[in-house]
């Protein structure tokens, strides 16, 4: 599935490119009130979780990673959604306040475990765990949740999403946002925003799993391990930043030998249409100019450093690689063979061996800095398109959500929304749909670009456009 945002905009469409479903959400103009505006939604619970047991004394003070220091200012979201039980009539709202309980506690309970994301960044390198807490916020919805996941939309998203009470200072700001919607027919929303300073998707799904497994209590199967949050601030320590990089001489575009095209995996796939188009989309909105372009792809570092980082360890843990699209024309089948290519080279250049042992070695700082310093010279060009991908694939986001009521029939990223606020939206995430089979993307584009990405005949021809989420 391909999700796409367009700030405000979005447009969503179903198709598949070789092994990989897409799905684009379109947000157009309705006449009269939108969707969104004819559904109310009730705030009838607003307060502040705290962990069970206060953090001990020798543990008040949290280090960040350089890794984490380097992570941007944004609030990484996610919504999970549940169907209803049935028979949809009986229920009326009547489980809805027990299910709070539940998650409420259990969140508490989790909180005591990583007590950090309770507490507050008083610095860009210490969090102070000083059991503040997180925000829970608990709502009623006077609709079906079938009628929201039929057509679904950006303005639909961002009110089950949730959303900062007012705070002075950044200090007072909270790592952490819940909140929890309750449909009329039973079924429920769960949207969760994390604060990326101190988490990644995998301490993202880690701390999800820890608090499923505390809600279900002793029916729960899961093994908890105590999270490690020393490992990776050890790997990588923090800086009084900023800093300045030792320099090398170098083109701020990496150049690595070409590569025979071989069969692509699915994410290369998907990313190599979704830049592809979005390279045309661009073209087109110029009026027929072209440019160059360089996509950002995120990795995760987990798997890749030696020994590997254990499941528990909580943190960022994640580098990026460049790729450059090696010609102007957007049009053609071999200019996606070569974007794969790129995404290929680009990956087995940056995250070799050999480059491993830099980035665990003596010179480990400089290596992290060097490749931020590299993609910060890179947006400030103006002759190139720039984009940025992220795979959420193979993280098991369904499997890690089961608070007691079932598996989530629905996980979705929200990257472009609420309140994260990012100056160069030109970007895309990559899930696995929930059968496994396919691919669910989030695109985010400029708002005169998406007109024309929407529209691209390579994506209709494999395309039906808006298909119903089906619970």
């Amino acid at each position: 599935m391909f999700w796409t945002s367009q700030l405000p905009s979005a447009s969503k469409l179903s198709c598949k490119y070789p092994n990989a479903q897409f799905v684009i959400e379109r947000n157009s103009a309705n006449q009269g009130k939108n969707k969104s505006e004819m559904v109310d939604h009730e705030n009838i619970r607003k307060q502040i979780i705290k962990p069970s047991s206060p953090t001990p004394l020798q543990l008040k003070t949290f280090n960040l990673s350089l890794l984490d220091q380097l992570a941007p200012m944004i609030y990484v979201r996610l919504i999970f959604w549940f169907r209803p039980d049935p028979p949809e009539d009986d229920y009326h709202f009547v489980k809805a306040e027990a299910r709070s309980q539940v998650l409420m506690r259990s969140l508490s309970e989790t909180l005591t475990r990583f007590y950090p994301f309770a507490g507050r960044m008083i610095s860009n390198s210490s969090i102070e765990c000083n059991d503040q807490g997180v925000d829970y916020i608990e709502t009623r919805v006077n609709c079906r949740l079938q009628d929201i996941l039929k057509q679904p939309d950006d303005e639909s998203f961002t009110k089950v999403l949730p959303s900062r009470m007012e705070y002075k200072e950044a200090a007072t700001t909270p790592l952490l946002l819940v909140k929890v919607n309750f449909f009329e027919c039973g079924g429920m929303a769960i949207g969760i925003s994390f604060f990326h300073k101190v988490a990644d998707l995998s301490t993202m799904k880690l701390f999800i799993k820890t608090w499923a497994a505390m809600a279900q209590g002793s029916s729960s199967e899961v093994v908890l391990l105590l999270p490690d949050f020393k490992t990776i601030p050890s790997l990588f320590p923090p800086l009084d930043l900023p800093v300045n990089a030792k320099e090398k001489e170098m083109d701020p575009l990496i150049q690595v030998p070409k590569v025979g095209f071989e069969e692509p995996t699915r994410v290369e796939a998907v990313a190599a249409l979704i830049w592809k188009c979005a390279m045309a989309a661009a073209t087109a909105n110029r009026g027929g100019f072209k440019k160059q372009s360089w996509l950002r792809q995120v990795v995760n570092l987990r798997k890749r450093l030696n020994p590997p980082l254990l499941e528990h360890c909580v943190g960022n843990a994640f580098s990026r690689f460049v790729a450059q699209s090696q010609t102007l024309d957007c049009e053609t089948e071999t200019e996606l063979q070569s974007l794969v290519k790129q995404l290929r080279n680009g990956m087995s250049d940056q995250f070799s061996e050999s480059a491993m042992r830099k980035l665990q070695g003596s010179g480990a700082i400089s290596e992290v800095l060097l490749g931020f310093k590299q993609v910060g010279s890179l947006l400030q060009r103006d002759d190139l398109d720039a984009y940025f991908c992220s795979s959420w694939c193979r993280f098991d986001l369904y499997e890690s959500a089961d608070f007691g009521w079932g598996k989530p029939r629905w996980v979705t990223s929200c990257i472009g929304l609420g309140d994260n606020n990012m100056s160069k939206p030109n970007g895309y995430v990559l899930m696995d749909s929930r059968d496994g089979e396919g691919i669910e993307a989030r695109v985010s584009l400029v708002e005169g670009e998406m007109a024309f990405f929407e529209c691209n005949k390579e994506l209709l021809a494999f395309a039906s456009v808006n298909p119903c989420v089906k619970l």
